[in-house]
């Protein structure tokens, strides 16, 4: 499976701003014909950074070719020697890549990320959780910490390799939802929202099991 593209939104330029190039442009900062640096547009968000339609469904091995192949691209090495405007555009953008890159590599920045793309609720705006969830963290806290105390390495693997296991289960149901022909309701978005603070819960039991926290 291959990255799909997304073209350039009609209100951005469209072809290279140099004159003595003015080749089509494929992302918004860069141009592949020249290499020209360029000014990102405000509120670029992670897919953007990487010209592909949003989605939770990435081929992993492109995602990885295509960050690589621009990271050469964007290096600050590449524009040694120009102006210093040029240089500390080099680098802001070569960063904003790799911050983009980390989120939507791994599935539930991923999902937080493309939830944040269509307008839902970060989870700092939203803290519920799915019914029951908040008193099976209780438990499974007070399990971490007598399996530490009994200094039981198994059972504390155990409960990481369980925990795993359900935040794979809620980024599936958030899947799902994005997936909906429906989305992005209201009620589809504050549903994607409580199925990631439930994997945000599982994922934040994983570390502490790990010592991690607390």
């Amino acid at each position: 499976m291959s990255l799909m593209a997304k073209p350039l939104p009609s209100a951005r330029p469209q072809t290279c701003p140099e004159p003595s190039c003015a080749a089509p442009l494929e992302l918004p900062y860069l141009c592949g014909t020249c290499g020209e640096l360029l000014r990102p547009p405000p509120g670029l968000n992670h897919f953007e950074r990487f010209g592909i339609a949003p989605s939770m469904d990435l081929d992993l091995e492109a995602l990885e070719a295509r960050y690589l192949e621009l990271s050469r691209k964007l290096h600050p090495d590449r524009v040694l020697g120009k102006s210093a405007a040029t240089q500390a555009r080099a680098l802001a953008l070569s960063s904003a890549l790799n911050e983009a890159y980390q989120t939507l590599r791994d599935p539930r920045r991923r999902a937080e990320h493309l939830l944040a793309v269509h307008g839902g609720k970060s989870a700092e705006q939203d803290r519920r959780a799915p019914d029951g969830l908040l008193l099976e963290m209780m438990e499974r806290h007070e399990e971490v910490d007598a399996a530490r105390a009994a200094g039981d390495g198994e059972r504390l693997a155990a409960i990481e390799r369980e925990a795993s296991a359900e935040e794979d289960a809620a980024l599936d149901r958030a899947r799902s939802l994005f997936a909906d022909p429906a989305f992005p309701t209201p009620d589809l978005l504050d549903a994607v929202r409580l199925e990631l603070n439930a994997a945000n819960y599982w994922n934040t039991l994983q570390a502490l099991a790990r010592g991690e926290h607390g």
